[in-house]
């Protein structure tokens, strides 16, 4: 660039009358040499990139087999295991395997919905809020939720959709008043999240999807769980709307008709 702007300085010293040429051709070298900069600096940067995509990608799929070692030696040692306070421990290591194997899965599930693969599948809806249910239980603080819903199959994104009901139930629980019981149910072919909660107003619905926007700024969490909801049935075209009314409740409402597995 010092090289392109003495030049400059040189051709508008012996230019005369041509200083428009000058002028055009400055801007010109200056672009190409700008552009030049840039891809040589961008080269490198995607080079990078691309390293540490592939280091990712093949990491993680090798995590895959010392977890599975893990998992098959516990369960033998959990059987053999007679001594209370070694049961206990091999417990919290069945906790903290589990625990991995969740990492594990998210971070597989976001590489490939980025390389854009299909990541639907066939899953039945019961046994998918079943799971749901026994996870957030451990959260529940005594608050029952109960759950009536189909064996019906659906194709979807059963992890993405897994963590919506999750966001919906975790919500239902944060903003629940009373120990009211949390329901989720079928009306013919919407899914329903009901609790007897704080409820919202007109206002507060308004806002509702905003990231990092919090009806209870003293609650847990950073207003990021309703937007997530938002943005995952909008990619996968599933009709959503909140009926909601202050110090009484909410209901959330999936209409997820197209997920029906229809034979």
């Amino acid at each position: 660039m010092f090289f392109l702007a003495t030049f400059g300085i040189l051709l508008w010293e012996y230019s005369g009358e041509s200083k428009i040429w000058v002028i055009s051709s400055i801007v010109l070298a200056s672009f190409i040499g700008g552009y030049l900069i840039v891809s040589y600096t961008l080269s490198s940067l995607f080079k990078t990139n691309r390293f540490l995509d592939i280091l990712l990608k093949d990491t993680l799929h090798e995590l895959n087999i010392p977890l599975s070692v893990i998992n098959a030696n516990l369960q033998m040692l959990q059987a053999e295991e007679e001594d209370e306070k070694k049961i206990k421990r091999l417990g919290r290591i069945d906790l903290a395997s589990k625990d991995l194997y969740t990492l594990y899965k998210e971070v597989d599930y976001y590489i490939k919905k980025e390389i854009q693969e299909d990541v639907r599948e066939k899953f039945y809806l019961d046994e998918l809020i079943c799971g749901v249910v026994e996870k957030q239980k451990e959260m529940a603080d005594g608050v029952q939720i109960n759950y009536d819903v189909s064996h019906v199959e659906i194709f979807a994104d059963k992890h993405g959709l897994a963590k919506v009901i999750s966001n919906l139930v975790h919500n239902a629980l944060k903003y629940n008043k009373d120990h009211q019981t949390i329901r989720i149910f079928q009306e013919e072919e919407n899914l329903v999240i009901q609790d007897h909660g704080v409820g919202m107003s007109e206002a507060e619905l308004f806002l509702a999807f905003d990231r990092y926007y919090q009806v209870d700024t003293t609650k847990e969490g950073y207003g990021i769980g309703l937007s997530l909801v938002k943005a995952y049935c909008d990619e996968f075209k599933i009709p959503l709307r909140i009926n909601s009314q202050k110090n009484v409740g909410t209901d959330v409402i999936l209409d997820i008709s197209h997920l029906l597995n229809k034979k």
